[in-house]
Formats: C-alpha cells, structure tokens, sequence
C-alpha cells in the first residue's frame, strides 16, 4: 500500500458555511482550509497545490458540480470529495447537499442530489475515489451508494471505492458552536495530524475511521459510517504520523505540552497576520511564539475594557518587542481586528467545553497572566531577575512590586523533580509498604471514589492539562488514603507488628503531598484553581456558564442601537457589557465627568435570595455626585438572565459604554460613544449575585445535578436558553 501518484491524483473540497434559511456553519470555512494544508503538505498528502481544489461557498449546483466534472476527468489514479455544510433528505430518502438558498422543506432544487455527484465520480477514469460527507443525513448516501457493497465494486471495476459519512442516514452531525472545525472533520484532521496508533503506514481508509469513529463515540458524538467496494478500505491518503512512545512522559514535559497547546490555539488564526510575521519581532525576549501569543492577550484584554482601536495602537506602536522598523498603522489594525473577531466568536483559544485547556472564556487577564507566569519563569533561567522585573514592566505593563518580584522569582520547571507516587511505592524494601499504600491509594482506601469525585466536578475540559489530571489523581488519592491510614493506626494496638508498616506508608503518602505542596506553589493562580476541590455549587455553576457560554457563541448579535433608546444589560462575545443611553446634554455633560474622574459603583436591590426580579443600579459615590444612575432589570423567570447575571458574579467586572443619540433631519439616527468605563464588582457583592443566580437557575432546572453539567451541559438549560432572547446589546465600533 502506497500514497496515490500526485500527478493523477485529484482532490476537491466543497464547503457550505453561509445560508440564507439554514444556521451559518462558520467552521466549514476551517475545515476546507485545514484539510487542503494536509493533503498538499509533503508531510501528510503530499499533493501539488494545483491538484487540491477548494469550492467555499459554491453559488448553485453548477459551481459544485463543475468543480467535481473537471476533477473527475483529469483524475487517472485517485479521485477525493469532500462536502461539508447542511444536509437533508428528501421524501424518497435521498441525501441533498444543502446550499446557500436552500430551504429544509421545499425546493430541492435550490441543493445537490448526492446522486448527480455519484454519477460525476463513476464517469471518472480513476482507479481509487473516496467520498467524505461531513453533513446530516450522509448516512443516507451509503442506501443504494452504487448498490450494495458487492454491485459496487461490479459497477466499477476499478481497485477500489470507499465512502465515509459523519453520521447515520437517520441523525444529525455537529457542529460545536465555537469549535475552529466541526466535529466529524475536527477528529479527521486531529486523527491525520496526530497519526492514528497501531495503523498501517502510509494510513489506510479502514483505520482512520475506526480511530475516528472510536474518538465520536466516546465523547457522545453522532457516530459515523463507512462502506468500501472492491479494496477501498486499503486506500491510503496521508501518511501516518504516529510515532509509538518510548517513555511515559514526566508531568513536567506535559505541562511544556499544555503551554505549546495554549500559544498554538492563540495564534492559529492570526499566522498569516504581517504584524506577527517571523522578522518582525526582537528575538532577545525569548521564544518568539510565546512573545506572540503574549501581544495576542494584552491586546485582548484591552478589548474587553472598552479601549478603543486608537488606543491598543498606539500601546503596540511603542512596544519594545517589535523589531524597527515596526508594523505600520495599517498592520496593526489589523492585528487588532484579527483578535477582536477571534475574542467575539471563540474566546480566542477555546470555546468553553471542547477546547481541553481548561482557561476561562470570560477572563483574558487570567490567561494574560498565566502567560505572563509563564514567560517570567523561562526568562529567569536565562537573565537575572533585576532584569527580568525590568522587562515585566516595560514589555508587559506589570508595575506592582510584590508582583514583579513573585513572578521573577517562580521557578522555571515547578514539576521537574516531582516524583512519580507508585515508583516510590514498588521502591519500597518491605514490599507489605507498597502492598497498603497501593490497597490505600485505590478501592480500598477510597482513591478510586475520590479521584472520580473531582474529575466529575473539574471547572471546563481539563483533557489537554495531563499535568493537572496527573497532578490531581495524585492529591485527591494521597488525601483519602492519608485519611484511611489514620483510621487504620487508631485501630492497631502499639504492640501490632504491622503498626510500623501503617507508620511507613503514611510517611511516603505525606511526603508525596509535600512534594505536591511545593509544585502547586512554584505553578500559575489559573493552574491552582483547576486543580482546588469544588463544592456542589460550584460545580453547578461551572455547568451552567459553560451552557451560556456555548449559547452565546451560537447565537451573539448586536443589534440596532436603542429603538427606544433604553439603557441595556447583554454581552459581547463572552463577556458581560452593557450600555447607558444618554438622553440630553445634561446628562452627556454628567458622563463626561464621571468617565474623568473615573469610579460608579453597583447597588442590587432584591426582595429576597430568591426573587423572581432583581435591579441593579449604577450610580456615582463620593462628591460631587453627577446624579446620573442607569437601573438594569434581571428576570429570573429568563434563563438568558440569570446566566448572564453568574457570568458577571464570576466575571467580577462589567464594561459600560455611555451612548448619545443624534436624529438627523432626514431622521436618521447616528450614535457617538461618549466612552467606556469599567465598573469592578467587590467580592462580596460577587458572592451574592452568584447565589442569587444560582438559586434562580436550580428553580428553573429542578433536579439538575450530577457530571453530565459541565460535560455536556444541562439539557435543560439548553432548552430554555434557545426559547429565550438574547438582550439586544450594541457596542459600538472602537
């Protein structure tokens, strides 16, 4: 088995991600581009580019087809199609390949019957064809796909012809709101880039869908399909990039892994971005990707407090990092432009439960700073720590002392002499040690139930941090078993000879933990939190924000500026923003002078915990008071309201854009952003916002518990965010 010959090998890759009656499906666009890098790169595919068509968004039928016809008649070797977009079926039980102006009941000429691109493939000379469908109902294109298994392979009399589907003729496919690619094809390509382990070299047709199929299956994905005809389960198109481990990796060198993972996910849509290029930042401030990823979260931070693109541009123009002569004005907005579209549509890295970093949608200062932890500890090992506090602040706007000094000072491998906890056990001389601490650390002691107890309530996907699961399996498992052995001492007598091996084993268990104590400090706040116990409700809370979270990115709109012109409470991409209209030049005056002199506080007026309504109202302490106030209203009777009012209990801040509004004599209406201020949220008031929501959200979803909240979200809440509106927020242009 071998890659097909590139000189008769043709390739084509169809994508429908905008529709005019059918949800846009803005990863399509992804999953083209991302699959047209794997089949010409010469370490996958290996095709020249030429041989590698992509048809984004085809107007009509024609524009479809006419790619496959010409593709079709050049192929001698191997023909591949690919569709990914919006399918349906029609009364007979055909599959149809939605278009832009298709519509799910009704004029079926407006898509593409699967069998017009049947029979485009079966007129082609070539000696191989494979179809992938990434679509509803593509199942449905395995009914009659030629016949049976048997007629197929008669009709072609060629090597071999193989079709793959993302799901069954019956079921829909995904397409995780956020997501950078769909499911079926996000696992495709994971599966091409990563290799698939124990497969053939190059990677046959057969293993890669059973590694893909194994992959969907497990996480409660619809679960694809295949059919092969004549030898098309050996068809390979990529290599396989699977490389078996030599050794368990150390939790230090998977903690490396998770920082390269979260600069990766930073920069994966800004690598064509000049202002980022390769020569245009200084390469004497370390690892130039790091460097990046750390431009990419200060500008996003600035985003979320309401600075305006001047601003940001001006902070990059006189930025040390980049090497003269810098970016211009036009590279750098955007720079900017670039991250605000990743800020608003997929928090930049991840969408809250498929990403597995584990960072918070709603907080880039926390993922700043990680960053920030990060880049500190790595530049220590290189340059003394004066120098390294010199660079926090001029490089990185951190200027608080205690803070330069306590990341200048974090190690650069906290994990690097960590033990591992079941080496030290079969280290042992007295093997009865090792026999308790094992009997301790699992079933017996309680480990097991206490290990499955905190990864049930881990706060997001934590899938990439190995070093945290790793870290966590530990704590949680030391802790149980420390308490089980102070059970089993109470009980010996002092004369039991087997005291002294209960006193070993809670030696070795109690100096695990010290050595987990010593990495936890050197390690990051974010890292600390994932790894900390959660109560009950915080584990509910955790699960409801990432339903929200998931709605939003579906469903995040602004909307025309204040029919009525109304104050409004909503977010913006993950964050919570809200606006004050201003009414007259009295009370613009008044919110000129409150932005100057900077500072409005929050007040929460609630009947009791468990109020159908609460209002919140901003207004202005201390002298001098503008006796400007906006009131905002949250209906808990919403579920759109209660989420968002946890999302800002956990935010802890909340964005206020002041607006005027001007009506022209053609009455047409302008809006001016007067400014922008930040609104902090004491912790206190944080804590009873968060209860309150809470409360709400359990009246709303009576019963909903358990792990299934934070993995796949409360069916529930999902129900009642989709019957519910969005508050129509505008945040108007920077």
């Amino acid at each position: 088995m071998s890659l097909p010959d590139p000189g008769g090998t043709r390739v084509v890759l169809i994508g429908a991600s905008e529709y005019k009656r059918f949800p846009d499906l803005p990863a399509v666009r992804n999953n083209l581009s991302r699959l047209a890098e794997l089949f010409r790169s010469p370490r996958f595919g290996d095709l020249p580019a030429e041989h590698c068509a992509t048809v984004l968004d085809p107007a009509d039928a024609k524009e479809m087809l006419d790619a496959v016809h010409q593709a079709a008649s050049e192929a001698t070797d191997t023909l591949v199609v690919y569709f990914a977009g919006h399918g349906m079926r029609s009364p007979d039980g055909s599959l149809h390949l939605a278009l832009r102006n298709s519509e799910q009941s009704g004029k079926l000429y407006e898509s593409v019957s699967f069998a017009y691109l049947r029979a485009e493939l079966l007129d082609s000379m070539a000696s191989r064809s494979v179809v992938i469908l990434d679509c509803c109902y593509s199942g449905a294109a395995l009914e009659g796909y030629m016949g049976a298994p048997e007629e197929f392979a008669d009709q072609t009399a060629i090597e071999g012809t193989y079709v793959m589907t993302a799901s069954a003729a019956t079921q829909a496919a995904k397409a995780p709101v956020g997501a950078p690619l769909t499911s079926f094809t996000g696992e495709l390509v994971r599966a091409v880039n990563d290799g698939v382990p124990g497969a053939s070299n190059p990677l046959d047709m057969n293993s890669l869908y059973r590694h893909v199929r194994h992959r969907l299956e497990s996480r409660g994905m619809p679960v694809p399909q295949q059919l092969a005809g004549g030898q098309g389960h050996a068809i390979a198109l990529f290599r396989n990039q699977w490389v078996p481990p030599t050794e368990k990796p150390t939790l230090a060198a998977q903690r490396e892994d998770w920082f390269r993972e979260i600069r990766e996910g930073l920069l994966r849509h800004l690598k064509d971005v000049p202002a980022l290029g390769k020569d245009r930042l200084r390469n004497d401030f370390g690892e130039p990707a790091l460097v990046r990823s750390l431009l990419v979260m200060r500008i996003a931070v600035q985003l979320a407090r309401g600075e305006s693109t001047a601003n940001i541009r001006d902070m990059l123009t006189s930025s040390p990092v980049f090497a003269m002569p810098g970016p211009d004005v036009d590279e750098l907005t955007e720079l900017i432009d670039e991250v605000q579209f990743g800020f608003e549509h997929d928090g930049l890295t991840n969408t809250p439960v498929d990403d597995g970093l584990g960072l918070l949608p709603w907080s880039p200062e926390s993922t700043y700073m990680l960053l920030i932890e990060y880049w500190a500890a790595q530049r220590g090992r290189t340059v003394p720590r004066t120098r390294v506090e010199q660079e926090l602040s001029e490089l990185w706007d951190t200027s608080d002392s205690r803070v330069l000094a306590a990341h200048s000072s974090l190690p650069s491998f906290p994990l690097e002499a960590y033990p591992d906890l079941w080496e030290r056990l079969k280290a042992e001389p007295d093997f009865r040690v090792g026999n308790v601490g094992a009997m301790v650390l699992t079933q017996r002691g309680g480990g097991d139930q206490a290990w499955e107890r905190w990864m049930s309530t881990r706060p997001w996907s934590t899938l990439k941090a190995n070093h945290l699961v790793g870290l966590g399996d530990d704590l949680v498992r030391c802790r149980a078993a420390q308490r089980a052995l102070s059970c089993l001492l109470d009980q010996a007598s002092p004369g039991d000879g087997f005291r002294g091996v209960l006193e070993r084993a809670t030696k070795v268990i109690q100096g695990q933990l010290d050595h987990i104590a010593l990495a936890v400090e050197g390690m990051s706040a974010i890292e600390y939190d994932l790894l900390r116990e959660r109560s009950g409700d915080e584990h509910f809370q955790d699960g409801c924000l990432t339903t929200f979270q998931k709605h939003l990115l579906q469903r995040y709109q602004t909307s025309s500026p204040f029919p009525e012109h109304e104050t409004t409470h909503g977010t913006w991409g993950p964050l919570p923003w809200w606006s004050i209209a201003l009414h007259d030049e009295h009370e613009r005056r008044a919110a000129e002078a409150i932005l100057a002199r900077g500072g409005m506080q929050l007040s929460i007026t609630a009947k009791k915990h468990d109020a159908d309504e609460l209002f919140i109202t901003c207004w202005e302490p201390g002298p001098g008071p503008s006796e400007l106030t906006a009131c905002l209203r949250f209906d808990f009777h919403n579920a759109v309201h209660a989420c968002e009012l946890l999302l800002l209990a956990r935010r802890q801040s909340v964005a206020v854009d002041f607006l005027t509004e001007h009506i022209d004599k053609w009455d047409d209406r302008d809006i001016h952003l007067i400014g922008t201020m930040n609104i902090a949220i004491d912790g206190d008031v944080g804590a009873t916002l968060a209860d309150i929501a809470t409360r709400a959200l359990r009246r709303l979803m009576p019963g909903a518990s358990g792990p299934a909240i934070y993995h796949d979200g409360v069916p529930s809440l999902e129900r009642l965010l989709k019957s519910s509106r969005l508050p129509p927020i505008y945040r108007h242009p920077r």
